[in-house]
């Protein structure tokens, strides 16, 4: 299993942005790319196709994954978080030994606060019976699953039930195996060859001029043609490419290996979903307006871009630096890779104008700098970086750095908004061998089995612990704050006493020796129409929290 380290997240996120308008990206070589050494945008195909490999999540699909890894986390609150709170916060540490091991994950996590154990967890994930395995120890011996056949009961219990979640009918888990055999290689020349395929079906060019400029600082010349498209063209056009779709064989096999599952695509009835996918956009055409000009940008005879209206979608593709931009109104994007020898300079920017006077204008910016792999068999690598996002009057930076030797690699990140400091964040993990991994024994529920899980949960015990570990004042401090949350949603946060208040329910009576809220208390002394008015106005989604967003 790799490392995830900071540089490493951002980079899924950046990357993100560089595959998804590589269309653009020149075909073949050009008098740009003599260089016989490895080009900068191979550097960063190469990242990415790391993150497929077998030795990665995405092994389990195949059942070929072989690598563990063992971290610990470090997490030191500062003046930002405290004065929050209004109570001095310990470090929180967190453990977790992760295990891949051929069509099976297993991971073991355990948190503690000013170094007491405050919970742990044991999960496990099947791929030949694409089920997952959950425990909380301190909160029950048993353990909760989910298979996909528990997915697809629960689905259909919302359907039956009406709750109204769009697109859940059709909801089906897609076969990821092969993914770990894809290559952003193989997207980039296949859609190359579906672009270079619509130009050749284009009119000739109604003018042709000078593009030049710089993304950041890679600069570029190149050539803008300019085509009148009728209703007639776009509609040879499309059947053209749809055509194509249906015989070409590699899209075939992507399709059904991959969307078959999720979209009910196999070999038989690839043709007629995409005939039917054809009659579907042919009959939404209509240029009522008349003919349509768009220009499409060259490099010698490759396209790199494209021009429609005010947006610009560019890429530039040279041995030493890559980079690409979208540019239009409100919004601009741009990314750039510069190499220094074995190291990347990597820069993204986005900035959203808003086009409404109330409402934020918004950026983020992220830059790597000397990224380095210096472990190329377990993918770690060195480098900084720094992420700043600026949305109305709040600014949040992140500053890192990774460090990396065989098998070990050390991350150190610092979280500030609007300069104060927030967090200091320091992760030390190393590659490890992956042993088989188990499937557990013992009490196991199903989710259609959720009451009784529900019966040998130990929920005191655990609200206890968290009680004592976390100590009176910072309990009494996440009590205060859950009084404010729920005070607001009664219309307003302001809780001292006044003349009107008289008489008046104080949220801070109705808590249990243990922290927890007495609902049944709260209950009683509203009475029952009243108690169902004040839980109305709760809003329970305002609590979820998304996993991904705390990921360390």
């Amino acid at each position: 299993m790799r490392i995830k380290s900071l540089i490493k997240r951002t980079f899924s996120v950046l990357l993100a942005g560089v595959i998804a308008v590589s269309v653009f990206a020149a075909c073949g070589e050009n008098e740009d790319k003599k260089s016989d050494s490895i080009s900068a945008k191979e550097m960063l195909l190469n990242v990415f196709d790391n993150s497929f490999d077998t030795n990665s999540l995405f092994g389990i699909f195949s059942g070929k994954a072989d690598k563990a890894s063992k971290s610990n986390a470090v997490i030191e609150f500062k003046k930002g978080i405290t004065d929050a709170l209004g109570a001095e916060v310990k470090p929180l540490s967190m453990t977790y030994d992760t295990k891949l091991k051929r069509n099976k994950a297993g991971t073991d996590i355990s948190v503690a606060y000013d170094g007491k154990d405050l919970v742990s967890l044991n999960g496990v994930y099947d791929n030949d019976a694409k089920t997952v395995y959950i425990k909380v120890p301190e909160l029950s011996d048993a353990y909760l699953s989910a298979s996909s056949k528990d997915l697809n009961v629960l689905k259909e219990d919302i359907i039956s039930k009406g709750m109204g979640v769009s697109g859940i009918e059709n909801f089906k888990i897609p076969d990821l195996k092969k993914l770990t055999e894809f290559k952003a290689v193989d997207y980039e020349d296949i859609l190359n060859d579906y672009i270079n395929a619509a130009a050749d079906k284009l009119p000739k060019s109604s003018n042709e001029e000078k593009f030049e400029g710089a993304i950041e600082s890679v600069e570029y010349k190149y050539i803008l043609k300019t085509y009148s498209i009728t209703e007639d063209n776009i509609k040879k056009l499309v059947e053209s490419l749809f055509d194509k779709l249906k015989n070409d064989d590699k899209i075939k096999e992507y399709a059904v290996d991959i969307l078959g599952s999720a979209y009910d695509i196999t070999d038989e009835n690839y043709a007629t979903k995409i005939d039917e996918a054809k009659d579907i956009l042919l009959k939404e055409l209509d240029l009522k307006s008349g003919n349509v000009e768009i220009g499409l940008i060259y490099n010698g005879d490759n396209i790199v871009g494209i021009k429609y209206g005010d947006i610009v979608f560019l890429s530039v593709d040279r041995n030493d630096a890559y980079a690409i931009s979208i540019g239009g109104k409100g919004i601009n994007y741009s990314f750039t890779a510069v190499k220094d020898g074995e190291k990347l300079d990597i820069e993204c920017e986005v900035t959203v104008n808003s086009l409404n006077e109330n409402a934020n204008d918004f950026s983020l910016t992220e830059k790597i700098n000397d990224y380095e792999v210096v472990d190329k068999e377990n993918g770690l690598s060195n480098g900084s970086t720094e992420v700043e996002a600026v949305f109305g009057d709040k600014k949040i930076k992140i500053v890192g750095t990774d460090k990396a030797e065989k098998s070990k690699l050390n991350t150190e990140m610092d979280v500030s908004v609007n300069d104060v400091e927030y967090a200091a964040i320091s992760v030390t993990s190393e590659i490890t061998n992956a042993s088989d991994i188990t499937i557990p024994k013992g009490t196991v529920y199903t989710l259609d089995q959720i009451e009784k899980y529900q019966s040998s949960m130990k929920l005191d015990r655990l609200l206890a612990n968290f009680k004592t570990v976390l100590g009176k004042d910072l309990t009494a401090a996440f009590s205060k704050l859950s009084e404010s949350f729920l005070a607001s949603k009664m219309g307003g946060a302001d809780t001292e006493t006044s003349e009107d208040d008289e008489g008046a329910i104080m949220l801070e009576d109705y808590y249990n020796d243990d922290g927890t809220f007495n609902y049944d208390k709260l209950k009683d002394a509203l009475g029952e129409e009243e108690y169902k008015a004040f839980m109305s106005q709760i809003n329970i989604e305002d609590l979820e929290i998304d996993a991904d967003d705390i990921e360390l």
